[in-house]
């Protein structure tokens, strides 16, 4: 008697999906270069886009030539170029006349001249308070943008934190615990 006895489960390469788990893997791969090629190539055109017409890479430049500090954040000079732009309907335009005044390899006190005789001295002076103090307008409706990052803070950091209520600074608790002093728990 010859029995044939059938497996009762059949091999099938297919999951029920129509594809195998190499195939799976593969277009997984392949999908991940796409995206990563295709972001850089989408870098490349937002750094095309982003030139020196750009009224907040002007902001910045010139902020960086009036106050003197290289490393000016650029996405609080957003902010500030959006606040004055909301106070001043007119800021691009005279933001944009004194970009044209500045040169590259200008000193603020350079600067600062170009700007006395083009009429835009109290423009100027508007925008380094504004760096110095962390505010835009100077009246009680002032617009506050920066308090922990104010320049006047930056210049004498390596000595004196930021004033607040604790002595510690602001957002002082995201600083490491310090270590316990035993013979003080102890004399409690």
């Amino acid at each position: 008697m010859n029995l044939k006895i059938e497996p009762d489960v059949i091999f099938s390469p297919k999951n029920g999906t129509g594809s195998t788990r190499r195939e799976f893997l593969l277009a997984t791969a392949r999908l991940t270069l796409a995206g990563a090629f295709a972001s850089l190539s989408g870098n490349a055109f937002a750094a095309s886009v982003a030139r020196a017409s750009d009224p907040v890479t002007a902001f910045i430049a010139l902020s960086r030539t009036i106050t003197e500090h290289k490393q000016i954040d650029s996405v609080l000079a957003a902010r500030f170029f959006d606040a004055f732009a909301a106070r001043d309907k007119h800021f691009a335009a005279r933001l944009s006349h004194l970009a044209q005044l500045q040169s590259p390899d200008d000193s603020a006190q350079q600067l600062l001249n170009k700007a006395t005789q083009a009429g835009l001295h109290d423009f100027l002076y508007q925008i380094v308070v504004a760096w110095y103090t962390g505010t835009v307008g100077d009246d009680y409706h002032g617009t506050l943008v920066a308090y922990k990052q104010a320049l006047m803070y930056q210049t004498v950091s390596d000595g004196l934190i930021v004033p607040t209520y604790c002595g510690n600074g602001p957002i002082w608790w995201t600083a490491p615990v310090p270590a316990e002093n035993p013979s003080l728990i102890e004399n409690l």
